[in-house]
This record gives C-alpha cells, structure tokens and sequence, in this order.
C-alpha cells in the first residue's frame, strides 16, 4: 500500500555546505540523485503503492526549509514522491 522510500537523507547540521547527510549514497552519487532514483525504481516496482520521504526533527526550523526545499524540487523534477513521514519515536 505505501512505502518510505527514503529516510533521513536530510542533516541536521544547520552549518553543512549543502542540505543532505554525507550518507555512502551521498558521497558515490555527489548528489541527491540516488533518492530521485530510489523513487523511480519503488514506482516502477509498485505503481499502485504511494510513496514516500521520512525523516526526523522537522521542528527545526533550517531542518524543515531543506526537507521543503527537497520535496519541492523533486515534485518539479517528475519525481513520484506522494508524501511526507514524520518519526515521533
């Protein structure tokens, strides 16, 4: 029915040179084109199922602008994200 396709992806430091954690996928891709792709291949895999990015510390205001900005940027791209998660653990 629905997946968290991406989790995470965004720092919490508010001073790092761009927005994404220096996650094994960032630091082989140099970009945030390894979450654009993660949506594809889930939508490919599932077209039915909606998708989604998750992530945690969203009440941080810089925190929330670059989740924002994220999402906003791929649903321009084409990418197929459906909707946010919010961690409350």
């Amino acid at each position: 029915y629905d997946w968290d396709v991406a989790n995470e992806a965004i720092s919490d430091n508010p001073e790092a040179a761009h927005p994404y954690r220096e996650s094994l996928y960032y630091q082989i891709c140099g970009s945030d084109e390894f979450i654009h792709k993660a949506f594809e291949f889930a939508r490919e895999a599932d077209p039915d199922a909606l998708l989604f990015y998750n992530d945690y510390n969203e009440a941080d205001p810089v925190k929330r602008e670059r989740i924002y900005n994220m999402v906003k940027e791929m649903k321009a791209a084409g990418v197929p994200i459906d909707g946010l998660g919010i961690q409350s653990h």
